[in-house]
């Protein structure tokens, strides 16, 4: 069903309301189990998307989901691509936490003066300090980052507790069914299966519907990126073995219309969104 899609906000963008500088708030020291996906992300030359068509349709997204109004936890904004788009919403205030120095660094240049932000440093495998009242919850791409199943579904349970009544858990992350099938397409085109990077782990689409659902949350939406990926993972390359994220067949491959035209969803998407409500 077709959509209202956002914009998003490019990195100079700044709201015209009064504001005060967006600072970090530092916790405790790191104790995330894996020191080899932190020192990863600590990178100052690591992007956490380089394709950013695919940056900007996963926002988009998101976005659809979240009220106006809503206070929103960004759980591991990264750079803050994300959060620039949300905060803007109107009424919406922004928490983003992330467990790297790096990327809160990088979030906190490109959010500028931004009065309903704030950005704060968080280890969800270690001790911490979070409201229990957010309208949304949004991870995108942070969960894959936590390596074992166990650590995901501890990370899960306590985001879902932190959701006021009929609030949302707002998931974007890597789907396993969704590099199978993009993977035998791939095959199908004489290409080589596209692996899942060593610090991600993806998920299972019915364990994780399963736990959370086992939490007390039903699922409300269910989509993808289907025609993104097939086009741009599947048809392009096939065609064209030159890797250019920004070609002009990606832009025309990132068009919200072409994707409802095509209508595949979360088929063949490696990323996937879950919409959950408490």
């Amino acid at each position: 069903m077709p959509q209202t899609r956002s914009t998003t906000a490019s990195s100079s963008d700044r709201l015209s309301a009064p504001a005060v500088p967006v600072t970090v708030s530092e916790v405790q020291p790191t104790v995330h189990n894996n020191k080899e996906v932190l020192e990863y992300w600590n990178r100052a030359n690591v992007e956490s998307m380089y394709d950013k068509h695919l940056l900007k349709s996963e926002i988009d997204l998101i976005r659809r989901h979240i009220p106006d109004g809503a206070k929103v936890l960004d759980a591991g904004c990264g750079e803050g691509e994300g959060t620039c788009v949300y905060c803007q919403i109107p009424g919406a205030t922004v928490q983003g936490v992330d467990f790297s120095g790096t990327r809160l660094a990088k979030a906190a240049e490109r959010l500028g003066k931004r009065d309903n932000v704030t950005l704060k440093k968080v280890d969800f495998l270690g001790c911490y300090d979070l409201d229990r009242d957010y309208n949304a919850i949004v991870s995108q791409r942070f969960l894959i980052n936590l390596v074992e199943w166990r650590l995901q579904q501890k990370v899960l349970s306590d985001l879902a507790s932190r959701l006021t009544k009929g609030g949302k858990l707002i998931l974007l992350e890597g789907s396993q069914q969704g590099v199978d099938e993009l993977n035998h397409l791939r095959v199908l085109l004489g290409l080589e299966p596209l692996p899942v990077k060593w610090h991600n782990l993806f998920f299972s689409d019915q364990a994780l519907v399963e736990h959370l659902t086992s939490q007390g949350l039903a699922l409300e939406a269910h989509d993808g990126l289907g025609a993104f990926f097939v086009l741009t993972r599947g048809i392009r390359p096939a065609l064209d073995s030159s890797l250019n994220w920004d070609s002009p067949f990606n832009l025309k491959a990132a068009n919200p219309e072409l994707a409802d035209l095509l209508g595949l969803g979360p088929r063949f998407s490696r990323l996937k969104l879950w919409v959950f409500r408490r």
